[in-house]
């Protein structure tokens, strides 16, 4: 059975295809060069994406506010109304944010916190505080932070938000 020219191209173009959707699978991130070293940038897992969404309030989070009945309106509830997060927050913003910056840093390592022991947060005890607002060392917050209604999947979709580097 004999191949026309066209059919030889259309084959190769087939392929071509196939290749270039598999390594995108394969290879979900482009090597970059920063200072001169080449390294390979992850792209942002979808739970990460998502934790920034709800972090910034572009996915909505139910909260209240402790001793009152009615659920804050979304744009009320946005983590970001009161928090900086990220190495990335401006210095200013970090200074005016009403809340703690939060970064990996501020919440995995042991630091001193609103006169208490020191605490450090993991998943578990980040959300707890999220849902309760009892924090690692059994302290309570003000009450001036929301409490939130979190599935667990987005409870740990802001966690990997703010705790993992996303790309540059």
């Amino acid at each position: 059975m004999g191949c026309t020219k066209g059919r030889w191209l259309s084959l190769l173009l087939a392929a071509l295809g196939a290749v270039a959707a598999l390594s995108a699978v394969a290879a979900p991130s482009a090597p970059q060069v920063r200072g001169g070293e080449l390294f390979a940038v992850a792209a942002p897992s979808a739970p990460q994406v998502r934790g920034g969404e709800l972090f910034a309030g572009t996915a909505a989070l139910r909260g209240t506010i402790t001793g009152h009945a009615s659920a804050l309106p979304p744009a009320g509830a946005r983590c970001v109304n009161c928090h900086a997060s990220g190495p990335a927050a401006a210095p200013a913003s970090a200074a005016a944010s009403f809340g703690p910056l939060l970064t990996r840093q501020r919440l995995t390592e042991p630091l001193p916190r609103r006169g208490g022991p020191p605490s450090r947060y993991d998943e578990a005890t980040f959300c707890r505080l999220l849902r309760t607002g009892i924090d690692p060392a059994y302290v309570l917050i003000t009450r001036s932070m929301p409490r939130y209604e979190l599935p667990d999947a987005d409870c740990q979709a802001l966690w990997l938000h703010l705790t993992e580097p996303m790309p540059p």
